[in-house]
């Protein structure tokens, strides 16, 4: 644990990413507040799951349709002014839903808003720390940038969740979008990196392998289930109550970031074998989820589910940066991953639609995940 504090202050000090990483931490906040209740917030207003569905499917086909003009505006003009970039989108679509009843605006535009700003955002995000991280350390050095993050994002949900339950959903937007201001200005002292870098839409999947293609494409189901489709079904079959859903969903990030010091310290030394540990034990977990029916079943299954995603989410963005390589390749392979990630949940979202129970969405992520054995 001492090791891993210590890989903190040295990343607290190094002068290119300090600035990064209090933005993110901030955003970590901001984003934690609101991010789990936002689609029971647009059933809650009478919109039908299925135009919910469509409401995610077009976000992550927006992400895959700009993913390579954005990562040409972020060579060009650098990787944390993309992320800054970002900001102003996601306040715009959060603005959108604090007046969605007044205006009724077409829920695909606000998709496509948020959309733009999570382009932006993760193809910042993940360039700069491939440019940035060390390739011997990655392991604790992400280990580290996920404490930091988790610590701030822990009590978001529970902070979210008080406020939907004793004031309303546009206080809760109105709080988000401050924090997302604030959380621009260390930005602007930070020293970026912009070098135009030569490369086409053709040859993003020129040379990449079809097994890192499955991989991050069940990725993308993995996650869409998880972000989406979870909340949704323990909120309207478990809970029914916000507190609750808020409460839960921080105690599983606890337990996360206690793993975390132990997880980033080793995945150095032992990638692969933690990155299967953790595919196997993700694959139990969505199968115990099919099973919850108490908030006691859900905060353990949470929590062990929180537990595999840490031993798979360190050594896999570890491994992805390794893959990206040079500048040369390291655009190329982050869009590949972008593009078929976001294709994956698109697939998901869509097929959803037809499908009358959720639970079996939980039988398909525990299939998905079996294929990070291919990584």
């Amino acid at each position: 644990m001492y090791h891993q504090r210590h890989h903190i202050i040295d990343f607290l000090h190094n002068r290119e990413l300090n600035e990064l990483y209090a933005s993110m931490a901030i955003r970590s906040f901001a984003l934690s507040l609101i991010s789990i209740f936002i689609p029971i917030y647009l059933i809650q207003l009478n919109y039908s799951l299925p135009a919910v569905l469509i409401f995610f499917a077009i976000i992550n086909s927006t992400h895959i349709i700009f993913s390579f003009p954005v990562a040409k505006i972020a060579a060009r003009y650098g990787f944390k002014h993309s992320i800054f970039f970002s900001i102003p989108l996601l306040i715009l679509f959060y603005s959108g839903l604090y007046s969605i009843e007044q205006f009724n605006w077409p829920l695909w535009l606000l998709a496509i808003i948020v959309g733009l700003s999570g382009v932006f955002f993760w193809i910042g995000y993940h360039i700069d720390l491939c440019v940035f991280s060390d390739k011997k350390k990655r392991g604790r050095e992400l280990g580290a940038i996920k404490i930091i993050n988790s610590m701030f994002y822990a009590v978001g949900p529970i902070v979210g969740g008080l406020i939907l339950t004793f004031g309303d959903f546009k206080i809760l937007i109105a709080i988000t979008s401050i924090l997302l201001l604030l959380s621009a200005l260390p930005l602007f002292f930070s020293k970026d990196v912009h070098e135009p870098i030569n490369f086409s839409l053709k040859k993003i999947f020129k040379g990449q392998k079809i097994k890192d293609a499955l991989v991050f494409f069940m990725r993308g189901i993995d996650n869409g289930i998880g972000g989406v489709i979870w909340p949704i079904f323990i909120f309207f079959y478990i809970f029914n109550n916000y507190t609750s859903l808020g409460i839960v969903f921080s105690l599983s990030v606890i337990v996360a970031i206690i793993f975390t010091f132990i997880v980033g310290k080793i995945s150095d030394t032992y990638r692969k074998s933690i990155l299967k540990i953790g595919t196997a034990l993700n694959s139990f977990g969505w199968l115990l989820r099919s099973l919850v029916s108490t908030t006691f079943h859900v905060f353990v299954v949470d929590s062990f589910v929180g537990l595999a995603q840490t031993l798979i989410t360190i050594p896999m963005n570890a491994m992805v940066y390794d893959k990206a390589g040079n500048k040369g390749n390291m655009i190329k392979f982050i869009l590949f991953r972008e593009i078929t990630t976001g294709l994956g949940k698109v697939i998901l979202f869509l097929s959803m639609i037809f499908v009358a129970d959720l639970i079996y969405s939980f039988f398909v992520g525990a299939g998905a995940s079996l294929f990070f054995f291919l990584f």
